[in-house]
């Protein structure tokens, strides 16, 4: 795989939510991530189906992106510019200290390569199943850790992440991120810390958060914002 597969992942997946909701909540997100090869910007919404209830049911989630990439082909520099949707249909379950769920999308993408890489996986106008595991969990009083995996059946691309929190005072917390992805044709991993703020009763919150990827035999620095709102 190449660059992609990283960014696509922010897709692919929907970031965990930062504030706690209600069984009747609809939760917006956008956030943007960047590095000097490449940046990533989302916006999406997570809906509860009918009769959701303690967190128990079907959501919907909608996303929508805009990212860039470049990576090495034949002594050359390939550069990519990305348009990304998604829609997903998901059933959630509360258990001790937090929640589960599960759900299947279809994803497009339309990927322009300057110059043309014909032998890319990711290349023009694609269609695909995803395939996503969520989950988060309180596992001592103030931390918390939560997970998300996907899996990108016509380009094969798998994504995973880990994040451990610790809430220091009620509208501040600070973490880890660790990332994981590929493809056949490439590897990525990357950790980063995390810092979230939330106001006392406001249904808003923001989540900055850098670090370092190494992509192949290359790496460097990162860095992003994560934005909610709970309606």
């Amino acid at each position: 795989m190449n660059r992609s597969t990283r960014l696509v992942t922010m897709l692919l997946c929907v970031v965990a939510p930062l504030v706690p909701l209600r069984a009747e909540d609809t939760l917006l997100l956008v956030g943007a991530e960047g590095s000097a090869a490449d940046f990533y910007t989302y916006a999406g919404a997570i809906v509860p189906g009918p009769g959701r209830k303690d967190g128990r049911g079907w959501f919907q989630r909608y996303w929508g992106e805009r990212f860039g990439y470049e990576y090495e082909n034949g002594g050359q520099t390939v550069e990519a510019r990305v348009w990304g949707a998604e829609v997903a249909l998901g059933y959630g379950i509360p258990t001790g200290g937090g929640w589960r769920s599960v759900s299947l999308g279809l994803r497009h993408t339309d990927t322009e390569l300057e110059p043309d890489d014909r032998g890319a996986s990711a290349r023009g106008s694609q269609f695909s199943a995803k395939l996503q595991l969520e989950g988060e969990t309180e596992f001592r009083p103030g931390w918390r850790i939560g997970a998300i995996g996907s899996y990108t059946f016509v380009q094969q691309q798998y994504w995973g992440r880990v994040r451990v929190t610790r809430r220091l005072i009620e509208q501040l917390s600070v973490g880890f991120e660790a990332v994981a992805n590929g493809n056949d044709e490439s590897r990525s991993v990357a950790g980063g810390l995390l810092l979230t703020l939330q106001p006392a009763g406001a249904s808003w919150s923001a989540g900055f958060k850098a670090g370092y990827r190494e992509q192949d035999d290359s790496g460097g620095a990162y860095g992003g914002l994560e934005l909610s709102r709970a309606l």
